[in-house]
């Protein structure tokens, strides 16, 4: 059923005119209009907000602080829109929220693996803003996993994965290898191993391929992600013939 005018315009879908009037507003004006009580005005401001100026690292903050808070599907989406088109100084910002915003993340295993023939777009939403940003923010997603919280690392990893997935070039073997490590330094948690497993159907190298092997033949979620990721690997490189 076709949503009406009025239902969008009370889940934040600014109209052209909404977006025009704020287009050249000064930076006080804007942030005034990313807190207020029109979630329309709210979607505007947030699409208007250039995280590649001046003022990048105010206004990452400040989509930040408005994306925990935000209840309105438009503007929570022009918010990720928004910080998808920053730098990476801008990731470095949004790495401490990984997990904190939504309740969509795994919290438990899954019961079966997903049906999807490539990587599954990741459920946290900071994890998925950052998997579809530039390249230069997969070195800081590396780094994270030397210094994060368990649940940052294991919302990192669905970004990482994707990035790999979608841009093979990051898909070395010493990329694998430090997600590998993660296997021995987070050995008690199951929901890094399956992680692990997951991500590691980007990576079409030696390394992760004997891992996966390892795990393949199991009669469990770790059996099957394993299978599922030597599968792609294995559809991948026949396509890439």
């Amino acid at each position: 059923m076709k949503s009406t005018q009025s239902a969008l315009k009370n889940r934040g879908m600014a109209s052209p005119e909404e977006l025009a009037a704020c287009a050249d507003l000064p930076w006080d004006q804007l942030v005034g209009e990313l807190h207020s009580a029109d979630p329309c005005r709210r979607t505007a401001a947030a699409r208007c907000m250039d995280l590649r100026s001046k003022s990048a690292e105010s206004a990452a903050d400040l989509l930040l602080e408005q994306l925990s808070q935000e209840k309105c599907l438009y503007t929570r989406l022009a918010i990720c829109e928004a910080l998808e088109k920053g730098t990476a100084e801008t990731a470095k910002i949004m790495l401490p929220w990984l997990g904190r915003i939504g309740n969509n993340q795994y919290k438990a295993l899954p019961d079966k693996v997903s049906a999807k023939k490539s990587f599954p777009l990741p459920r946290d939403l900071i994890a998925r803003s950052l998997a579809r940003m530039d390249t230069a923010v997969f070195p800081l997603l590396l780094q994270l996993f030397n210094t994060g919280s368990e649940q940052q690392i294991s919302e990192a990893l669905d970004a990482a994965g994707f990035l790999a997935f979608y841009h093979p070039a990051l898909a070395t073997r010493e990329n694998a290898k430090q997600i590998l490590r993660l296997l021995h330094s987070h050995s008690g948690s199951e929901i890094i191993e399956w992680k692990v497993l997951l991500c590691l159907s980007a990576f079409p190298v030696p390394e992760a391929v004997q891992v996966l092997e390892g795990y393949a033949g199991r009669d469990d979620i770790f059996g099957k992600e394993a299978e599922r990721s030597l599968r792609l690997i294995k559809n991948r490189a026949f396509t890439q013939r």
